[in-house]
């Protein structure tokens, strides 16, 4: 079944209160009959699978899904050690898949990192106040770290010497929400021994310069730039203690697998002890970031290929951008219009990737960044037809382009997006790019008439909630944070964005044979819900919640 079939049959049925014909449920799906570990019964089964898109009830067995169907058929299937869960007309669906997150930095941002977004950060007072506070509680010369911030009353980024007053002992670094954008004071700067103007801007990244001087002004632009003056660790504990309290806030909402997308050695080894020490709520999908082409070389010839019970080694992950690449820029930012690897070395590094037989995972933001990753795929497979049985894949992909979406779906390259950004990036990118492109933004519907498979993904620590309900929201209203209404033709329903949060972003990393769906023979990875999800309007997310969490049959979460 193609892609556009696929989602006319998940989709049919979603109105008038039902998600598929009573008849359907009425079919049992199943293994033989032996008794059941656990079964669900009595509920409104959203199962993802095109076949069978609803049913009633669960069975459970080792593990797996071994039946599902009508009630009285799944009864039959209770052994003496069955445990029923009586869902009442309730919800049941796969368990949900985030499919671009940061776990060990989510929990590093939350645990270790002074907080400073908005609203109580907004201008470079009380920027200033809350540092002032992080610098009264650290000894002399310790670092302060803090990240969150967006946008300033003062309509620009503070400079080194705006926060000097507040950080007089202390050197401080500020991280932008996305991760793109810092800001580092007089003393950092100078003890990175970067506060000189002969100081080379680093591969992939810029230093803000004073005009007069040449001196660095504390402005710092893509990862390379910022974390040249200073990169934050965590000890093997605090490792494992941000990680798995992630996990746990995932796991809450209904979250059984996740792909981190900007994993470092140090968080994928953590990830695997916490695998093997029983720890671990979720199952993880491991993309290392590689910063160049020397950095991808080593981390291919030296990582280890796992693949255990709940992490696997995916892919590797890149950037193409940081700021969007784009075609048209106003004037005032064309500075910042830059790619973040030259284009022979963009393509030298997805080429590696490819023929180390490893998925390429490009963060590509702007519509010309999004063309350039389909080139550098395209070559480095040997056309665009051969991308499709590779699946490297493309994040974020904000803007409306038809012939790149149209482009997008005949590779085959599935998509991951945020949607939270309509609400939090909405009114900055309509000021920047105007109405006609940023109305568009995160184009959905787009992707799915052209048969792209999209995923969603939360993003923390470069956005405020990990909530997926927070994204589809947000899918599902396309209005920005001041409440502007944007292009609604982009807009999709409860069970599309659904869907990208299971079946979707499970196909993203190559297990839609194994999770993503309520289906016979696969993992039986669960979220249960507190109402009907085939009856839930924009007006319903609020209320809706996530009662119990299951991870191949044993629960993770419970309300």
């Amino acid at each position: 079944m193609d892609r556009r079939s696929f989602v006319r049959a998940v989709a049919k049925g979603a109105v008038a209160g039902g998600f598929a014909s009573a008849s359907v449920a009425s079919r049992v799906l199943a293994q033989p009959r032996v008794g059941a570990d656990l079964v669900f019964v009595s509920g409104v089964v959203v199962t993802m699978n095109a076949r069978q898109p609803i049913a009633e009830a669960v069975a459970v067995r080792n593990g797996r899904i071994a039946a599902v169907g009508a009630g009285p058929d799944i009864e039959a299937l209770r052994g003496p050690g069955t445990q029923v869960i009586d869902l009442g007309g309730k919800g049941l669906s796969p368990g949900l898949i985030d499919a671009h997150s940061h776990l060990a930095g989510f929990g590093q941002m939350e645990l270790h990192f002074v907080n400073i977004r908005p609203p109580r950060v907004h201008s470079f007072e009380s920027l200033r106040q809350v540092l002032a506070e992080a610098a009264a509680q650290r000894p002399r010369s310790e670092w302060i770290v803090a990240r969150g911030f967006n946008e300033f009353d003062e309509g620009r980024f503070p400079m080194r010497q705006e926060i000097d007053p507040a950080t007089p002992d202390n050197p401080a670094l500020l991280i932008h929400w996305t991760g793109q954008y810092g800001i580092a004071n007089t003393l950092g700067l100078q003890k990175a021994n970067l506060l000189r103007a002969d100081v080379a801007d680093p591969y992939g990244g810029q230093y803000g310069r004073d005009r007069r001087t040449g001196l660095p002004n504390g402005l710092l632009q893509h990862y390379p730039a910022i974390y040249s003056v200073y990169q934050p660790q965590m000890t093997e504990a605090e490792e494992a203690r941000a990680a798995e309290w992630a996990c746990a806030r995932f796991a809450a909402e209904g979250v059984t697998c996740v792909h981190d997308n900007f994993a470092n050695q140090a968080s994928a080894v953590q990830y695997v002890r916490s695998e093997r020490a029983g720890r671990l709520p979720l199952r993880v999908r491991v993309y290392p970031y590689v910063w160049n082409l020397e950095h991808c070389r080593l981390v291919l010839t030296r990582m280890q290929r796992y693949s255990g019970p709940l992490v696997r080694l995916q892919g590797i992950k890149l950037a193409i951008d940081g700021y969007p690449l784009m075609y048209e820029v106003p004037a005032r930012q064309e500075h910042l219009n830059i790619p973040m690897h030259p284009l022979d070395q963009f393509q030298a590094i997805v080429s590696a990737i490819h023929e180390a037989g490893l998925q390429v995972d490009v963060h590509a933001v702007g519509d010309r960044g999004v063309d350039i990753t389909l080139d550098a795929f395209s070559r480095a497979a040997g056309g665009d037809r051969a991308v499709r049985d590779r699946r490297h894949r493309i994040e974020h992909y904000m803007f409306r382009r038809e012939a790149s979406i149209a482009r997008t779906a005949d590779m085959g390259v599935p998509v991951c997006v945020q949607p939270l950004h309509l609400v939090i990036r909405g009114d900055d990118l309509r000021r920047k790019f105007g109405r006609g492109l940023a109305d568009a933004l995160v184009p959905l519907a787009s992707f799915r008439r052209a048969g792209v498979w999209t995923s969603l993904g939360a993003d923390v620590p470069a956005s405020p909630s990990h909530r997926p309900l927070d994204s589809i929201r947000s899918a599902m209203v396309r209005q920005t944070a001041s409440g502007v209404q944007l292009d609604r033709s982009e807009a999709v329903s409860f069970l599309e964005a659904l869907e990208a949060h299971t079946i979707a972003a499970a196909y993203a990393s190559f297990d839609e044979n194994e999770l993503g769906s309520v289906e016979v023979g696969k993992c039986a990875d669960l979220a249960v819900w507190n109402t009907d999800l085939t009856k839930v309007g924009p007006a319903d997310i609020d209320r809706l919640q996530v009662v119990a969490t299951y991870l191949a049959g044993k629960p993770t979460y419970q309300r």
